[in-house]
Order: C-alpha cells, then structure tokens, then sequence
C-alpha cells in the first residue's frame, strides 16, 4: 500500500513538473530575478538594462520642500508618469534614492532621505507596483546634485531619484 501510494505521488510530481506552462516559466524567471534583486548592490546603477529608456521617458527625479518628505502636486505628476512606465515594463526593478541638501546632520540627513524614498516607494505600491520590486537607499547629504550653499542649490539637492534595473 506505502510503495503505492510513494509511486502516485512521484507520478503526480512528474506530471506536474512537465505540464508546467510558459507562465510559470515566467513567475518562477520573475521570482529568481526578485530574489537577486534582494541581494543586488545598489550603489551602482546608473547604467542598468532599462535606465536609459527609462530617463528618455519621463523625468527619474521629484524634488522635495525643505526639512519635508510630503509629496507635492508637480511630484505627483511625475510620480504618476512614471507609474505608467513601470506598469508597463513589470519586469523593471526600481531602487528609490533619498537626498538632502547640506544643512543639518549627517544623521538627520540620511533619516530625511529615507523618509523622502519611503514615500515614493509607498505611492508607488499603493498604485499597484509589487513592493518587491522597490528598493529605497538614502544618501543624505552625501551626493549633491548641485554644489553650492544657496538655496537654487539646496532645492536641487532635496529630491528623490527613481532608478530602475
């Protein structure tokens, strides 16, 4: 009866193994691609396979208030744009990077960059983008846009860059 039912359940597994369709073939390529995703070094991406095509369609960057996270009309607008880009390349991986302007500490600097990735990061899961696509990284004050102790440059520096992969 055991050596019955062991030789079923290989049978069964056999078969289940071999009618796998190309979909499956699909989510299981789309689950190996998240779990390196996980693991990736994202401190390097400028140049990844869907960058390009992404920057040549809409604008990566949404700029923020001083001492703010709050996403504002015109980011907003951005943001949903490239909620479009992203519906319609699924298989685009995305990394969120924070900025700060100068002012204030190292510390406070690479909370506010959080915070400011998280809440790109957040709008984009509540309009649907997998939350395991995203990844948000802050570098604070650490990689100014514009160099400069006046605030045109303070303003350029308080942004959040989505960089896809």
């Amino acid at each position: 009866m055991k050596k019955t039912f062991l030789a079923a359940v290989l049978i069964c597994a056999v078969l289940s193994a071999c009618a796998s369709s190309d979909k499956a073939g699909d989510a299981t390529a789309s689950a190996e691609r998240m779990n390196a995703w996980s693991d990736a070094d994202i401190t390097n991406l400028s140049d990844t396979r869907y960058s390009e095509q992404f920057k040549n369609a809409v604008s990566p960057i949404i700029y923020f208030g001083f001492n703010s996270s709050s996403l504002n009309g015109t980011a907003l607008e951005i943001l949903n744009e490239q909620l479009a880009w992203l519906h319609q390349n699924p298989n685009a991986m995305i990394v969120i990077e924070g900025h700060c302007d100068e002012r204030g500490t190292r510390e406070y600097n690479l909370a506010l960059g959080e915070r400011r990735a998280n809440a790109v990061r957040d709008y984009f899961v509540a309009n649907g983008i997998d939350a395991g696509r995203v990844r948000v990284i802050s570098y604070g004050k650490e990689r100014p846009d514009v160099f400069g102790s006046t605030e045109a440059a303070w303003s350029k520096n308080r942004r959040a860059v989505t960089i896809v992969n």
